[in-house]
Formats: C-alpha cells, structure tokens, sequence
C-alpha cells in the first residue's frame, strides 16, 4: 500500500510509513476495500529515529524538476543575476575606472604631446616648449579623454548591468550588454576593414614588384599582419558571443540552458594578458614609472577578473543543462 501523505510505498499491514514516518491506520489496501491495520496500538515513533534516518527523496510528479526547484540557480536569468551582482563584478567595473583614468592621466603629459610634434615636424627647438606648454597641456587633456571614450561607454554598460542585475524584483535590464555589444561590432568591423586592406596591399605589391626578394618581404609582412588581424578578429567575435549569451540568459527566466555557453577562450586569453600585464608592471616597477605601474597592475587585475567572471557564469549555466 501507498502512503497517502509522501507517496511511498510500505509492506501492506504496516503501521507507520517508512518515508515520514505516519500512521497508516486506516489506508485502504485493495481497491473498494479498507482493511483495518492489526498489530499494536497506534503511537508515534520515535523522534530520533525520524532524524537519524532520513526519508528518502520522492518524486511522485514526473513533471517537477526537483533539482532545479531546490537549486539556487534555476534558471539563466537566475546564473547571469548571481554573477552580474557579486562583489567581484563590482570590483572589476571599479578597476575597470580605475585603468581609464591612469591612462587619461598619463596621456595628459605634455611630454606625450611634444614627443609626438617632434616625431611629426622632426627636430624642434625645445626652447619653444614654455610657451606652447599651455596649449600642449589642453591638447593633451582633450585628445587624453577622446581616445578613451569607447572605454568609458564600456564602463557605463559593465555599471548599467550591475545595477540592475542588485534590483531582482525588477525585469533584468539589458542596455548595458547593448552598449557593450554595439562597441564591439564596431570595433570588429574596423578590424575586418583593415584585414581586406591589407590583403589588397599584398596583392598589389606582389604583382607590381620588379623585383622578387622584395616582393617576398611584403608578401611575408603582410602575411604576418593578416595573422594578427585575425586573431584579434577571432577574439571579437568570441566576446561578443559572451554578450549574446548573457543578452539571451536575460529573457530566459526559466528552464535549462539549451544554447550556447560563453566562451573558454575568452576566459583564457585574459588570463594570458592578465600575465603580461602583471610582467610589465614588473619592468615599471623597475624603470621606477609608477603610473605604468599602476596602469598595468590594475589592468592586470581587471583581466584576470574578467577571465573568473566568464568560467563562473559558465559553471552556473553548465548547471542548468
């Protein structure tokens, strides 16, 4: 006979359930029929025996997913939440700031600025430098905060999702990985135009050469030049996959995780240039450059927290399949 409170299956004439541990006075036994229960007198068993042996997990409703029911974790809205909101995304975004500024600031040196004059009009008389400082310095702030604009919208979308991964009673709002997304797609579609560049200026140097070695040099420049365009294309298109993968995690609020996971490679690769970073903070620690130092040290930090960040998110969702 059948327990009427877990479902579990006992010896017919049972007095207690062997799950919870309840009467069973009175269950009927057969169909249309209820057999009264023989033995001792009704009486509850003992507590400790209910504690010490634990019922075994019952699934009576083959609809119910009990394991995603009980996990914290239950969906992929549920795993990008969980590592959109953690302190450590947090602390990334923060070092994320943190390396725009020190570039900003090493890029508002003056010497920057004359350095690239004197590389572009050649040798100039360095007794002008007092009296173009003013100019170079306001040149230096300007072109300083342009160059990092597209850094500083990453940073922007990396703190839009932040806030709202905190705010769970609200639906996830998604224009922070849409800032992030358009940046990229922008800047693989430069790479992708300065790829079929190159590529032309092979073609047209191989077949305009007179002479062959030469010919041979161009073709191997340029060969080694398609190789890194390509590669950085790759990586590209891996972080945006990373992009769509959450975009697409924030409109599943329930059920398993079917599609496609974030990429291990992009995980890899900042853990990789997290390494460089951290051998060049060495070399400015020994050059005495202390905001290369800091630059690159906190750079370093912001890489290789990346790279934790994508293998979490993929661990939460590989739970899900």
């Amino acid at each position: 006979m059948f327990c009427p409170h877990c479902g579990t299956r006992n010896p017919d004439g049972a007095n207690f359930c062997q799950g919870y541990g309840k009467s069973l006075s009175g269950v009927f036994q057969g169909v249309g029929q209820q057999t009264p229960v023989q033995g001792t007198p009704e009486q509850e068993p003992p507590k400790e025996n209910f504690y010490q042996s634990p019922p075994p997990v019952t699934n009576p409703d083959p609809t119910v997913n009990y394991y995603t029911a009980t996990s914290n974790t239950s969906s992929p809205l549920d795993a990008l939440r969980s590592i959109a909101s953690s302190k450590l995304f947090a602390f990334t975004a923060s070092a994320f700031c943190a390396t725009i500024l020190l570039k900003i600031l090493s890029m508002m040196d003056t010497s920057f600025m004359w350095r690239v004059i004197t590389q572009i009009l050649g040798d100039v008389d360095r007794s002008l430098l007092s009296d173009v400082s003013p100019y170079l310095r306001g040149m230096s702030s300007i072109s300083a905060i342009f160059s990092q604009i597209p850094l500083i919208l990453v940073a922007v979308g990396l703190w839009v999702t932040y806030a709202t991964a905190t705010k769970k009673g609200e639906r996830f709002n998604t224009a922070g990985l849409t800032i992030i997304k358009v940046l990229y797609i922008i800047e693989l579609v430069a790479m992708c135009v300065a790829l079929a560049l190159c590529m032309i200026v092979m073609l047209v140097a191989t077949f305009t050469a007179t002479d062959s070695e030469a010919a041979m040099y161009v073709f191997a420049v340029v060969i080694a030049l398609d190789i890194v365009f390509g590669v950085i294309i790759f990586w590209f298109a891996m972080v945006l996959r990373c992009v769509n993968v959450a975009k697409t995690a924030a409109r599943e609020e329930s059920g398993k995780h079917i599609g496609k996971n974030a990429s291990a490679f992009v995980g890899v690769i900042c853990y990789i240039c997290g390494g460089f970073s951290i051998l060049a903070a060495l070399v400015n620690l020994v050059t005495l450059s202390i905001v290369s130092f800091c630059s690159n040290a906190v750079g370093a930090a912001v890489q290789i927290c990346f790279g934790i960040l994508i293998f979490k998110f993929r661990g939460e969702m590989n739970k899900l399949k």
